[in-house]
């Protein structure tokens, strides 16, 4: 039987930087690192609460709130564009890892998420064991409409033009349970005027930036690690063809496209990806 599978918040401190973090699971257990997106108001609860549960009765889960978004606390002076902001992000997941007492981890990287830990495997790559993209970006090709609204939000913070990004991130929004729960809780912490300062400058950074994510091939190409990538066939948001790249260029790769889902797949289509994850995380067989 599974154990403890609850969800807990802890503020952790590595490499001088502190995580709001959210923790599931036996420590004694592989260690999965979940790194959530970056639309206005995202955070780990957000990305991960409702499959940290599942994931926990097999895993240590740990999802962090990354620097910049919820509760993690922002080092002074702020970083001042994408690349710090990322380089800060690498920083905090490995001292995490290290406040944890984990010498490796699975990672989980959604959207933002996986350039980050693209950046991380190309870093520390003994630190990182097996690794599922989700919708990643890193990979070179123009804005989608719904990304440019998306890193435009803050130009007019209404909450009819919120309700318009969130739908636009789901395949099917008039279907999705929940999603008028998400579009309120989340534009409450996108709109939080102390959370507003720091959003304001990071995601004019990202729109000034973003390219600069973009991860070569011939730093892909040297990656040893098995990935698994999943890419919403409705994904409005990051195009299906940053997967094909990621796909091209990866060593050890395979890419699953998922109908019936947008840019939120670990919401959308759980039921497929929890049994793939786990196979691939080794805690079941085929």
């Amino acid at each position: 039987m599974a154990g403890d599978t609850s969800v807990r918040e802890e503020k952790i401190t590595g490499r001088g930087l502190t995580s709001h973090t959210l923790l599931a699971g036996d420590r004694s257990k592989p260690a999965i690192l979940l790194l959530h997106g970056a639309g206005p108001g995202a955070h780990a609860g957000s990305n991960w609460l409702h499959l940290m549960p599942d994931l926990a009765e097999n895993f240590f889960v740990i999802a962090p709130d990354l620097i910049g978004f919820g509760q993690s606390v922002i080092p002074d002076p702020w970083p001042d564009n994408v690349m710090a902001w990322i380089g800060t992000r690498v920083e905090q997941c490995f001292g995490l890892l290290e406040a944890l007492g984990i010498e490796k981890a699975h990672v989980v990287g959604n959207s933002m998420g996986g350039a980050l830990t693209l950046q991380m495997m190309s870093e520390e790559p003994d630190r990182i064991d097996r690794v599922v993209l989700m919708g990643s970006i890193g990979a070179p090709g123009p804005r989608t409409p719904e990304l440019i609204r998306l890193l435009s939000f803050y130009s007019d913070p209404r909450p009819s033009r919120y309700r318009q990004l969130m739908h636009s991130f789901a395949h099917d929004a008039d279907k999705f349970e929940g999603m008028e729960e998400i579009v309120s809780n989340r534009y409450k912490i996108a709109t939080d005027p102390e959370i507003m300062k720091t959003a304001v400058k990071m995601i004019d950074s990202m729109k000034q930036g973003m390219e600069g994510l973009n991860m070569p091939p011939s730093m892909l190409c040297k990656m040893p690690h098995k990935v698994l990538i999943f890419h919403g066939r409705q994904d409005r948001i990051v195009p299906l063809d940053t997967s094909l790249y990621l796909i091209e260029h990866l060593k050890h790769a395979e890419l699953y496209v998922l109908d019936r889902s947008g840019h939120w797949s670990q919401l959308e289509r759980w039921d497929v990806m929890r049994p793939m994850m786990e196979i691939h995380f080794g805690a079941r067989t085929f």
